[in-house]
């Protein structure tokens, strides 16, 4: 990599670890007291989401409205990852698996966030998240908006050039749990386990005014 893009790389990751330090200190300075979590972080109060203008895997609209009235659990991640992304979307099939116990308002919707619109299309979306779930929804849309999105939900993403013209996408692996009213309500970082998801999930839905 150039030394340019070294420094654009470096440029982007700083700017957006210092919104999700902020994100993070907020919630933290606002936590009032609430469940006690292995892991994950508990943002109280909930904040709204950024604006969302995405389609899901079957080419319909997809923003806010669709993740009311439930739970879901945002992850960021693309179908040619390599490594992170399957590897995390299986976990939260396991994870989804230990929840189903949950009533059906409470059991997570897991919903991967495309970082790389250009090539996943909602055609190749569907193909790769029903792999891990038929219940999984894949979202993706214009560049701009989907990196924007991501930017200010504090989640780095970067192109990094690869031989023979083609790159990979560097973004975090991070998991959002989103509340029926749309906003979001924790987060939590890597390493991931699927046991300490689960319980905190369960700590999370419990102590909410929406549970």
């Amino acid at each position: 990599m150039s030394q340019a893009k070294s420094i654009g790389l470096a440029a982007v990751v700083a700017i957006v670890a210092i919104a999700g330090g902020i994100l993070l200190a907020r919630a933290v300075l606002d936590r009032s007291e609430g469940p006690t979590l292995a892991k994950a972080t508990l943002i109280d109060p909930a904040r709204p989401l950024p604006p969302m203008a995405f389609v899901d895997q079957d080419g319909k609209p997809f923003g806010v409205e669709q993740l009311r009235d439930r739970w879901s659990i945002l992850f960021f991640g693309f179908t040619f990852c390599p490594d992170i992304c399957p590897t995390t979307l299986a976990l939260l099939a396991q994870v989804e698996k230990q929840l189903a116990d949950l009533p059906q308002e409470q059991r997570p919707h897991i919903v991967l966030v495309s970082v790389d619109p250009k090539r996943d299309t909602p055609e190749r979306l569907a193909q790769y998240v029903k792999s891990f779930s038929p219940t999984f929804t894949g979202i993706t849309g214009d560049e701009a908006a989907v990196h924007e999105f991501a930017l200010k939900m504090g989640v780095p993403v970067a192109i990094s050039p690869l031989p023979g013209g083609n790159y990979t996408v560097d973004h975090s692996a991070a998991i959002f749990v989103v509340d029926p009213s749309g906003a979001l309500r924790a987060l939590s970082s890597t390493p991931h386990q699927v046991p300490i998801i689960a319980e905190d999930y369960r700590s999370i839905v419990a102590a909410s005014p929406h549970s």
